[in-house]
């Protein structure tokens, strides 16, 4: 039978986050109605959810946010639940804390819209989150809370049927600069060889020499190996480009979008894996650069494309999502943190964005990633052995919600040379514990 939820009001908060809990990841059906005579002459399994119950009913009382329509600064008290410390606390009902709540303030982002001092980028920084200083960004905590109320509402409400959904992995690859000597032209190659002489880095003038001579691969062409290895496991990868015209000298540092190679590779990608835009740095400041780099991918492929993660995952809400939005893209892949792995909006489940401006749900799809391979090395600096324990333990609290587990990888760090020597067998690691059971 249905499931039927009290409210007196049902507001745009409200609907959303009840859909994502009960729809996208725990999979069963509900209705909601106001009329407190239509909840209680119903027969099937229902609760209340408001601040004080109707009658004996299961009841989950309301903290309050979600009636609110505005972002304002917020006191938030914890209690503990189990092992761990959660926001909203509450009493006199089914849990010690408003589960739906929580949810919707970290799916939302609801702190990424408040006054902050971001980092270099310009980014929200980890650190700042309520799910790092709660010591709860490392697991993905809206998935675990809906399992405890799945199994709290089975124990209740025997006649209440719940769907299934299986783990899933789907890697995801960054080409910043799709080859490291090669498409380089003679003038940046020469410069880089002169640099060598200079630094006595003989590993990287070897390369320079037997990359032009063709004597050697590319040490940034590693799309073989992906291709491969992702054809072993049984995976579909996502990939995506950056092609920046005279964008940001810093940070831009792409192979030109005109050049052959380059446009070959995009197409032959297209070809057995989903491909995607990666908006340049500037693209940031200079809005058109978004839909100058739109087309470009699309007139290389032919196609639309409407796929994209940000260059340095500059987010800012809702800037970068309403851009995204103007542009045709209706998938994001960029939530997640660089300078920590977890999960930014505390799910490994794909959400449509929230957007607590205008106070409704978006078309946009966010595909929230977990880990980051400059994260483990730049920012954590962990060893290959340390980082393939902990992307473990990722992949683990993510089976254990029958969640989706999104990697960002780029294709340097795959090529065995400078810092990211025997990092290779860390990509192949993951993707090995990810197709165990």
């Amino acid at each position: 039978m249905q499931l039927l939820v009290y409210s007196p009001q049902v507001t745009p908060r409200i609907k959303y986050i009840f859909n994502f809990i009960f729809r996208e990841v725990l999979r069963v059906d509900f209705d909601f109605t106001s009329v407190a005579n239509t909840f209680n002459e119903y027969n099937g399994p229902k609760f209340s959810y408001t601040v004080a119950p109707l009658a004996n009913e299961l009841f989950f009382k309301a903290d309050g946010l979600l009636a609110k329509n505005k972002v304002e600064v917020l006191t938030i008290a914890t209690t503990d639940f189990g092992t761990e410390k959660v926001p909203f606390p509450v009493e006199g009902s089914a849990l010690p804390f408003d589960i739906f709540a929580a949810s919707f303030y970290f799916v939302s982002r609801y702190e990424e819209y408040l006054p902050f001092t971001p980092d270099e980028h310009l980014r929200f920084p980890a650190k700042l989150s309520l799910q790092f200083k709660l010591d709860l960004l490392k697991f993905p905590v809206v998935d675990q809370w809906s399992i405890i109320l799945k199994n709290l509402l089975y124990s209740k409400l025997p006649n209440l049927h719940f769907g299934s959904r299986k783990f899933e992995f789907i890697p995801t690859i960054d080409i910043d600069r799709a080859y490291h000597f090669k498409s380089s032209g003679i003038l940046k190659n020469t410069a880089r060889f002169i640099s060598a002489i200079a630094k006595g880095d003989t590993e990287r003038l070897s390369n320079i020499i037997n990359t032009g001579l063709g004597k050697r691969k590319d040490p940034f062409d590693t799309y073989h190996f992906l291709h491969q290895i992702h054809e072993k496991h049984g995976l579909e990868a996502v990939f995506f480009f950056l092609l920046s015209y005279k964008g940001d000298s810093k940070h831009d540092v792409n192979i030109h979008p005109n050049d052959e190679q380059l446009q070959q590779l995009i197409i032959d990608t297209a070809k057995i894996a989903k491909v995607g835009i990666h908006p340049s740095y500037a693209s940031n400041t200079e809005v058109y650069k978004l839909k100058e780099e739109k087309a470009l991918i699309e007139g290389i492929l032919q196609k639309n494309v409407d796929l994209s993660r940000q260059h340095y995952l500059k987010l800012q809400l809702p800037k970068t999502y309403l851009q995204l939005i103007k542009a045709g893209i209706n998938h994001d892949y960029t939530m997640g943190y660089a300078s920590q792995v977890g999960f930014r909006a505390g799910t490994c489940t794909p959400f449509f964005w929230y957007d607590l401006e205008l106070e409704k749900q978006s078309h946009l799809k966010v595909h929230p990633f977990a880990v980051m391979d400059s994260t483990l090395q730049k920012y954590l600096k962990l060893m290959p052995s340390q980082a393939i324990l902990l992307i473990t333990e990722l992949i683990e609290s993510v089976k254990m919600v029958d969640g989706t587990f999104y990697s960002l990888w780029h294709n340097e760090s795959l090529s065995e040379t400078g810092h990211w020597k025997g990092w290779k067998q860390v990509y192949e690691q993951m993707l090995t514990s990810s197709a165990s059971i």
